[in-house]
């Protein structure tokens, strides 16, 4: 049950390069909980780390309700490259699947480097780092390094791929209740 304070709150998503397919557990989450909210981006597939940045702020902007980002892959990159012009109204972040924009897999010149090199700054929200064994973008060693570096949890939630369209993860219930605990978290903290 939602308590009326988890009622007010908004839940921004911040899809990956791409966007999320249609069978994103994202697009249910969305589909099942007015709270929830997307980030659109110009474009999924190009542009500038600056533009994707100022598009999240913008979303963010456009409510002074207490936010909570939901980023996938290079979303949660773009939201740690966001964190350095952090607002108030963000309590909290669960990053699943952030896409380790720094390893060989993103080629050079491509939107994946664009966001190259990854913060490591202690983030000044709770947050929550989502990883699968896995991941082909993200291995879990440096899912721990940077959860650590940046002051977060980390799940480990076993072979799950990418965590994304492919993974037959369909509504995904267990990210919801990560979601859940983070959002009690971010109550506790202010």
């Amino acid at each position: 049950m939602t308590s009326s304070m988890e009622k007010d709150i908004r839940i921004l998503l911040v899809p990956g390069g791409g966007g999320s397919g249609a069978g994103h557990w994202d697009h249910s989450w969305e589909a099942q909980d007015s709270r929830v909210q997307r980030v659109i981006q110009s474009n999924w597939n190009s542009g500038t780390r600056q533009q994707w940045v100022a598009c999240i702020d913008r979303h963010i902007a456009m409510s002074t309700q207490p936010t909570f980002l939901v980023a996938h892959s290079l979303g949660c990159i773009a939201v740690v490259h966001w964190l350095g012009q952090y607002r108030p109204v963000v309590r909290g972040a669960l990053l699943v699947a952030p896409a380790d924009v720094e390893d060989d897999w993103a080629p050079d010149g491509s939107l994946y480097k664009e966001f190259s090199p990854i913060p490591t700054d202690r983030f000044p929200i709770v947050s929550t780092v989502v990883a699968s064994t896995n991941d082909p973008y993200l291995s879990i060693e440096r899912a721990e390094e940077l959860a650590e570096q940046w002051g977060a949890n980390i799940r480990q939630i076993g072979k799950a791929g990418h965590i994304g369209s492919d993974s037959g993860l369909a509504d995904w219930g267990t990210g919801r209740q990560f979601l859940e605990e983070l959002i009690q978290a971010g109550h506790s903290e202010y």
